[in-house]
């Protein structure tokens, strides 16, 4: 397995992220980059990279975010990203609004998606 990176469509107009933007579009805090309203998806909670992803780009495990976004829905202040079935459906989505924001294991990232954080 490769590392995780933060993937879009290839007709999104962001170009690169920063972690702290990573951060804060994946708990919330951050809706929109440069102009575009930005709608983060999640792999299903059974997938490795999921895993890892939490890890390196947000300093908390899969768990953590869990728990995390319990407290959130439970005080009206947000609500998780979109859980997708499987990373084919990922790259699907990803492919099909610009406005969507996700992440693939590097060696998986299929054409059509471009890289804007790496970990």
């Amino acid at each position: 397995m490769a590392d995780p990176v933060v993937v879009v469509g290839a007709e999104s107009s962001i170009s690169s992220l920063s972690q702290s933007q990573v951060r804060q579009i994946f708990n919330g805090q951050l809706r929109s980059v440069s102009g575009v309203s930005v709608k983060p998806l999640d792999l299903p909670g059974s997938n490795g990279t999921r895993e890892l992803f939490y890890q390196q780009a947000m300093g908390k495990s899969a768990e953590q975010m869990k728990s995390y976004w319990a407290r959130m829905i439970f005080t009206g202040r947000g609500m998780p990203p979109r859980e997708v079935s499987s990373e084919r459906e990922m790259g699907m989505l990803l492919g099909s609004d610009p406005g969507f924001i996700g992440y693939l294991d590097e060696a998986r990232v299929p054409s059509g998606l471009k890289v804007v954080y790496r970990p």
